[in-house]
């Protein structure tokens, strides 16, 4: 049975209403310490659940990695029971992951680059101030044992136009859809987001069971995940992805302006009035208009649209929706064929946020160009093998989507092949219109990791345990 109360908060029900984020890293140095910080944590309610009374005006959560349990003294009869690849750590499964050339762990950012990130604390805020107070007070209760590492990393809603807006640094409207989860209460998310399932075989969306996300709950084949022991430690958690990724965005913008006028001449009657062929090429790799409209359903003008239920079936060659889009191959939907099956154990909640202060267009040359921006992503589920099989399968390999050897073109690696990058993407041409297909070719890196880990969120009972120092697999 679904218990709200005792899962952790911004897993299964988000905070976006809670604009402002920081993110706190602490290392372990005594597990005494670590536990009774715990334990105060617990006996002031300062962690929130999923579900609560009165809405908080800021909340906070926390997670561990394989080596922050170790540190918190969990006996090796539980550690050995984690996943492998929650043991290695996302440094050694780099490669893995395509974290190669600039993305590699030798040119990760403090403190992923000389630390050992034990435990991560999330604050989020409905305003500046009440983020900052949060900060402050936690940071009061620290004991001596437990070191924070710096820097801690600032998130929040991108201002463009002196607006609050809902868009990642690339200029499109994010956070659009997550799987909608069986037994889980809206989340009092934006109206005009649509949550969806997974689709089944006569084109509708069903939700998702919960056991794909939480542990110690039945998954899309009854089953349940692997857990780690004591199943009461295991029972209401989930795993965290947490990755730190840098938006290249004058490189971007570079790449739309220097492939425009040939993307233009694929189109003999001309692009549709207002769009300019950055936009409309923009669009095309990403698989969405900036505005969250979806080209299967507005192929040729943005409408301000942003619901979800469409599939790809539809348009098999991607003449509306490219097949090696970015948002097509994270979530291919029906497109893989066999009522959706294909991919309906490779779902993500993603509860990514912004950092950085939005370059508005024009001042790719000036000083605030070199400001650091991108995004926080965080993806949460019941085993990493989720979140592995996305990024090496479907960002930075493109077999599934008949592109072959082509990766993710906005978030995908590049790798060095003779001194030169490789990575291309075809956009298919379009009968209807009478648009020619078009190749972008030389394709540079617009997205590099700078950090990040693996994490475990346990329940709020399980944290309880954890500060008892009772963990007994036996």
């Amino acid at each position: 049975m679904l218990n709200l109360t005792n899962i952790q908060g911004n897993i299964l029900r988000g905070y976006a209403s809670f604009p402002h984020a920081q993110f706190l890293f602490f290392g372990i140095q005594s597990a005494d310490d670590a536990k009774a910080f715990i334990r105060r944590l617990l006996d002031t309610d300062a962690v929130t659940p999923a579900l609560w009374r009165a809405k908080p005006d800021a909340t906070l959560n926390i997670a561990f990695t394989f080596e922050g349990l170790r540190a918190l003294g969990l006996p090796v009869e539980s550690l050995v029971t984690f996943p492998a690849e929650f043991q290695e750590g996302m440094k050694r499964r780099a490669n893995e992951l395509g974290d190669i050339d600039e993305s590699s762990p030798e040119h990760w950012e403090d403190p992923w680059k000389t630390h050992r990130v034990h435990m991560l604390i999330t604050i989020y805020g409905r305003t500046g101030d009440a983020l900052e107070a949060h900060c402050q007070r936690l940071r009061n209760l620290l004991p001596n044992g437990v070191q924070e590492l710096k820097p801690d990393q600032p998130a929040g809603r991108l201002y463009i136009d002196d607006e609050e807006t809902r868009k990642e640094h690339f200029g499109f409207v994010d956070g659009l859809s997550n799987p909608a989860i069986e037994g889980v209460p809206d989340d009092g998310g934006p109206r005009n987001r649509q949550d969806i399932g997974n689709p089944d075989d006569k084109g509708r969306f069903r939700k998702i069971p919960l056991g794909e996300f939480l542990l110690g709950h039945p998954g899309e084949g009854g089953e349940m995940a692997p857990m780690p022991q004591p199943h009461l430690l295991a029972h209401d958690a989930t795993y965290l992805v947490f990755r730190k990724l840098e938006q290249d965005v004058v490189c971007f913008r570079r790449y739309l302006d220097e492939q425009a006028d040939a993307f233009a001449r694929t189109t003999p009657g001309g692009l549709p009035h207002g769009i300019s062929p950055q936009k409309f090429l923009a669009a095309k790799m990403m698989g969405r208009w900036q505005d969250g409209s979806s080209l299967v359903e507005y192929p040729d003008a943005p409408r301000e649209d942003t619901r979800n239920t469409f599939g790809y079936a539809g348009d098999p060659a991607g003449a509306r929706c490219p097949l090696g889009a970015h948002v097509r191959r994270a979530n291919p939907r029906d497109a893989l064929g066999f009522g959706g099956k294909t991919m309906s154990r490779h779902r993500l909640i993603r509860r990514g946020i912004a950092y950085g202060k939005f370059l508005p267009p024009g001042k790719e040359e000036e000083a605030e160009s070199q400001e650091k921006r991108g995004i926080i992503f965080i993806a949460l589920n019941s085993g990493f093998d989720q979140f592995e099989f996305v990024q090496q399968k479907w960002m930075n390999f493109g077999d599934d989507f008949e592109q072959g050897n082509d990766t993710d073109p906005i978030a995908g690696n590049r790798p060095m092949i003779g001194g030169r990058r490789s990575a291309q993407m075809m956009i298919p041409g379009d009968e209807a219109s009478g648009r020619r297909p078009f190749l972008c070719s030389d394709i540079p890196r617009f997205v590099t990791t700078k950090g990040g880990d693996y994490f475990f969120v346990p329940s709020l009972t399980a944290l309880g345990l954890l500060a008892s120092g009772r963990v007994d697999v036996a």
